[in-house]
């Protein structure tokens, strides 16, 4: 290890954990998202063969750096420079038959570190998601970039992290070696509410925290923290539900990552866990706000990921059997899709009308329909999704025309998509031209349009979720007290009230949802949500 200058105020007890996590031993090469007392690092992990008495024919050793404090760190930055500057070392120590690199091997590291040394606190604000995302020193490494691919494989269940996310709750997730992908996840998931969390006034002004890898001495601080979202490859988080209210299992061996709630055991026992897993899906009212993205993600024709790659959550790892479990999962959401139009088609949703209760109603175009003109979907032929394809990871492959409705085209000011006169070009001519260019061009004309459709993408997902998020957030609003009020006062919200949310009255997950909202962004004001047996069967009734 390289001493530490004594002019650096830095406490690096136990970090060695963080950049070294449980199970990195067993392959080659791996980024580590990580945070020390506050600060993000990111480090870059290699496994080198060794004769080294002692060592067990490996040499495990991770290079990185910790970022000073400031509103918006950007680890990812440095990955691909550390890459560089890792392989260009243990190049020369090699050469020159040696274990370790010599102190004159680690000049270039100095040099990269000077470079790069902190000057002055940066102050700046952020400007939004189009100028964030548009940086060239980080199209390629932002992890925000990677939210569609995000959203196929998760499907409607990464709307349940969403809720957690917006409602500043505390998620881990579980993975295995390599653990880069569940890092990206960690900064992709907090960034779909992060323009909401760093503008809106609320209990706290800060997003939610991103921790990267945590480990088993991080336990303590865990406990002791609201707000946060981490990865572990220590199983014995499983066994500690207290520490977290929500747990994202990555190592099943379905088709899908598996969702856990904590939730208190009641009565709480003497001795033992006060908490226990229950596992939990996509709720119901999710189903409008997921159609509008999945009719993005069928449009935006991205793909960040490379199918080889090596990652815990692509779907093209799984193996044969997997493939029949995972048509019988899209069975299961299909039919809870179907449900839930016919739900809300009884006229559950506001705005629903006499005439049109009792009809299946979904939100969105029809996925068979003929060819008709105006705004409306049209395919060629019937159409089955496979595995790897639309929600599952991979958009499809069959000829789609479709129009953005009024109702898509959102705007969140700060987030719009300068230069883009509609999604709908996206996903039509511009996917064509690609295609016909890319067999007349070179790659490098296609990587670049590529890159440019997932930036479009990804700025009109977030756009849309911040849309989403503002709206409840208007509707939480217009139930509070004027400003003039007490500074403290009690806000009674009923089944029929829940409505108004685009939530269903009789939804224990939702009703919880809407308690961390009026938690997190109803301000000096105690909201309590009447859920007697009296008022759920008045909303089932219709009665106001």
């Amino acid at each position: 290890m390289t001493a530490i200058p004594q002019d650096l105020d830095l406490n690096l007890d136990d970090i060695e954990f963080s950049v070294l996590p449980s199970g990195l031993h067993l392959i080659d090469r791996d980024v580590v998202y990580f945070t020390k007392d506050g600060q993000h690092g990111v480090c870059i992990f290699r496994r080198r063969k060794t004769q080294e008495q002692g060592q067990r024919g490996f040499r495990l050793s991770s290079f990185g750096v910790l970022l000073a404090r400031s509103r918006r760190p950007r680890p990812w930055r440095h990955t691909a420079a550390l890459k560089d500057l890792l392989t260009v070392i243990y190049n020369q120590s090699e050469e020159a038959g040696l274990v370790q690199p010599t102190e004159s091997q680690w000049e270039p590291a100095r040099a990269f570190f000077e470079e790069r040394k902190i000057r002055r606190v940066d102050t700046s604000e952020w400007n939004g998601w189009n100028q964030d995302l548009s940086d060239p020193t980080e199209s390629s490494s932002h992890p925000t970039l990677h939210l569609s691919h995000l959203l196929r494989i998760l499907g409607p269940s990464s709307l349940t992290i969403y809720r957690h996310v917006l409602g500043r709750r505390r998620i881990l997730i579980y993975t295995q070696p390599p653990v880069e992908a569940a890092c990206i996840l960690c900064y992709a998931a907090a960034d779909m509410c992060y323009e909401v969390q760093s503008s809106t006034p609320g209990r706290t002004r800060d997003p939610l925290s991103v921790l990267g890898m945590v480990t088993l001495s991080d336990m303590r601080r865990l406990g002791s923290e609201s707000g946060w979202i981490a990865c572990t490859t220590d199983a014995i988080f499983l066994e500690k539900p207290s520490c977290y209210d929500l747990l994202i299992d990555l190592t099943h061996s379905g088709p899908r990552p598996v969702f856990y709630v904590s939730k208190p055991v009641v009565p709480p026992p003497p001795r033992g866990q006060t908490h226990r897993l229950s596992l939990t899906r996509f709720a119901w009212s999710d189903i409008k706000l997921w159609n509008e993205l999945d009719e993005i993600l069928q449009l935006g024709h991205d793909h960040c990921c490379s199918e080889n790659d090596n990652e815990p959550l692509a779907p093209t790892t799984l193996p044969r059997l997997g493939v029949a479990w995972a048509d019988m999962w899209r069975v299961y959401e299909d039919v809870c899709v179907v449900c839930a139009g016919v739900w809300m088609g009884l006229g559950w949703r506001p705005g629903a009308t006499t005439s049109g209760r009792g009809a299946i109603s979904l939100e969105g175009d029809d996925d068979f329909g003929l060819s008709v003109s105006g705004n409306t979907l049209t395919r060629e032929g019937p159409y089955v999704r496979n595995l790897g394809m639309g929600i599952e990871g991979r958009p499809s492959g069959s000829t789609t025309t479709m129009r953005r409705s009024s109702a898509m085209s959102w705007s969140s000011g700060r987030a719009t998509v300068v230069g883009a006169s509609s999604v709908d070009e996206l996903g039509s001519s511009k996917t064509q031209q690609g295609l016909s260019s890319s067999r007349e061009e070179d790659g490098g004309v296609a990587d670049e349009e590529r890159a440019d459709r997932q930036l479009r993408t990804t700025l009109t997902l977030l756009q849309t979720l911040h849309a989403h998020t503002a709206f409840q957030l208007a509707v939480l609003a217009s139930f509070l007290p004027p400003p003039q009020s007490p500074s403290s006062s009690t806000v009674y919200l009923y089944p029929k009230d829940m409505v108004r949310f685009e939530l269903a009255p009789l939804s224990s997950s939702d009703a919880k949802y809407l308690e961390w909202l009026a938690q997190e962004y109803a301000v000096d004001t105690q909201i309590v949500i009447k859920r007697g047996w009296r008022d759920l069967v008045g909303a089932l009734l219709g009665y106001t």
